[in-house]
């Protein structure tokens, strides 16, 4: 039972973890309302014009890197302390990407005072999949406990 639920959650992360950077890489805006040196050329502003967004990207691409890695690795040999510690660094790693994202969101909206736009709300909804995923990893981890404590005994 142990290796199929953490199969099931491992995919479950891996959808998670797709969507939020499909929503991250498709998240831009256009604003006539401001122009770069006075020009009638309008502004867009992009994911990668933030680095918490770059830091983001980079701890998704980590998080779907290890999943994957992990989903072959347990279907080869099983149950692993790597899971253990590899399923405790990716949540850590996912979290922060996330936490960051949210705050600097929040804090970058409140700032300039503008209305939510569908930029601020695929960020938001990004970094809302990377803690679900989050989440997820560490019932994946849970499980994978349980399944090393049951082969010991």
């Amino acid at each position: 039972m142990g290796k199929s639920v953490i199969l099931v959650v491992r995919l479950v992360v891996l959808i998670c973890l797709v969507g939020s950077l499909i929503l991250l890489l498709t998240s831009s805006q256009y604003s006539d309302t401001q122009r770069l040196f006075y020009s009638d050329d309008e502004l867009q502003t992009k994911f990668t014009d933030f680095r918490v967004y770059v830091y983001m990207l980079v701890c998704i691409g980590v998080g779907i890197g290890y999943n994957l890695f992990q989903t072959i690795l347990s279907l080869s040999i099983g149950v692993s302390l790597l899971d253990l510690f590899g399923d405790m660094i990716i949540a850590n790693i996912l979290v922060s990407g996330a936490a960051a994202t949210f705050g600097f969101t929040l804090e970058l909206s409140r700032s300039t005072e503008l209305e939510p736009t569908s930029f601020f709300n695929k960020i938001f909804i990004s970094a809302g999949l990377s803690l679900l995923a989050t989440i997820f990893t560490l019932i994946s981890l849970i499980s994978s406990h349980v399944a090393l404590k049951g082969i010991s005994h």
